[in-house]
């Protein structure tokens, strides 16, 4: 091999060296451009989520001041009818639409539960065994039935006419036996009915839900990038506490 062909190679060397340094730190800077590039749209993705949260929540503290009390849902922010226990100074709708987060899911929105019905300690003293009946409005949901049983063994508690504690479930011991079921609400009056059946024993049956206004506060927010309750960085939920200060708890 001669000394000009030898020079051509490492020439061609030389060149092939200076392309690769080249695709590196293209690639270097590719690289941190899309880093750059998506830690900007998940800021502004963050901001946003912010913006339409404080947007939302001035709309519910807006339907407190005009009926007293926050929606159990949210959307009922688009109705023009008012919700139940909402009927007085209700002024909607008070949005068109509520809208989705930056990252395409329902903002999520919760509310205390609120003790719908107590009912009060009826011991039987004598006669015949007693059926008991009362009701209660609600919105659809899902609810909890507790039952405090001093010393009720011989009867079925149903709500809406399905049994919900069975005979079997009462027992004499302990005082008070403390039972709890999940149960299912329906729009409008729920019937719940009960019975005494041994002088001087009885329980007292209450009912909670987040199904109906309450007075007390709201919260409201997005699960952000994951979509899922939790997360850290990007995916750390969104949360705004309506009775916290600060509201943002993110």
């Amino acid at each position: 091999m001669n000394m000009e062909s030898d020079g051509k190679i490492k020439s061609y060397g030389s060149v092939i060296m200076e392309i690769l340094v080249v695709i590196a730190i293209f690639v270097v800077i590719v690289g941190i451009s899309i880093g750059v590039i998506r830690t900007i749209s998940n800021k502004a993705k963050v901001v946003s989520a912010k913006a339409q949260i404080a947007q939302l929540s001035l709309l519910l503290e807006e339907i407190k001041d005009d009926t007293g009390y926050y929606p159990v849902y949210l959307s009922h922010l688009t109705a023009a009818e008012p919700p139940l226990m909402q009927e007085k100074g209700w002024g909607g709708p008070y949005t068109r639409e509520v809208p989705f987060d930056p990252w395409g899911s329902p903002y999520f929105y919760q509310i205390p539960p609120t003790t719908l019905f107590t009912s009060p300690p009826l011991p039987r003293t004598y006669g015949q065994p007693d059926t008991y009946t009362d009701s209660f409005e609600t919105n659809p949901g899902k609810g909890i039935l507790r039952i405090e049983n001093y010393g009720i063994t011989a009867c079925d508690i149903t709500l809406n006419g399905v049994i919900v504690v069975y005979e079997w479930e009462l027992k004499n011991n302990p005082r008070p036996q403390i039972i709890e079921k999940e149960i299912d609400l329906i729009p409008g009056n729920n019937i719940l009915v009960w019975a005494r059946s041994t002088p001087g024993d009885f329980l007292i049956a209450s009912i909670s839900a987040n199904t109906v206004p309450t007075r007390e506060f709201f919260i409201l927010g997005s699960y952000a990038m994951d979509k899922d309750s939790g997360g850290e960085g990007w995916a750390k939920d969104i949360v705004w506490i309506s009775n916290i200060f600060p509201n943002f708890q993110r």
